[in-house]
């Protein structure tokens, strides 16, 4: 069961490492992006970041979809990070909607070096480019739980209320 498929474009930094596991309750932490896990030195990077309090498994998109359909890793409460709007839509698809009890948009379109002029800001730390945005309304229209939320202490703000604001 994934707990959270938080959109991160840090993938695991001290927010996603110390608090959002214990807050959770879950004991895996799976990085989905496609070029960390061709970059050994990335994943290495990422795996210490967490320092034992979850175990850190590195996947390419479509390998982290086949993970989460293994009927094994199933009972495992996972937290799932991508940097990309567009690869937490890729995953929701790829299962067909199960499995997920909510995506996390939480930090987006920062440091990805697409023109800020090119993106609508949501807020602080949301950016969207016109495909994030296309696949932001794909997960709202397909009925996923979409939030916002920086922090565990933080009110999670339902994702269509902000792209309304827009």
């Amino acid at each position: 069961m994934i707990k959270e498929l938080r959109v991160d474009d840090r993938l695991i930094h001290g927010q996603v490492a110390l608090t959002w596991p214990g807050h959770l309750g879950t004991s895996h932490i799976v990085v989905a992006n496609d070029a960390a896990s061709k970059n050994e030195m990335q994943q290495s990077a990422l795996k210490m970041s967490v320092q034992g309090t979850a175990k850190v498994l590195v996947r390419d998109v479509d390998g982290a979809i086949k993970l989460f359909q293994n009927p094994k890793a199933q009972s495992i409460p996972m937290f799932v990070v991508v940097n990309q709007v567009k690869d937490a839509e890729r995953i929701y698809s790829g299962l067909n909607g199960q499995q997920i009890e909510r995506i996390n948009i939480a930090n987006v379109g920062r440091f990805d070096g697409v023109d800020k002029n090119l993106k609508t800001e949501i807020n602080g730390s949301i950016l969207l480019t016109t495909a994030d945005k296309d696949a932001a309304n794909k997960l709202l229209k397909s009925g996923a739980n979409v939030v916002h939320q920086v922090i565990p202490t933080d009110k999670a703000d339902k994702f269509s209320n902000l792209l309304k604001e827009q």
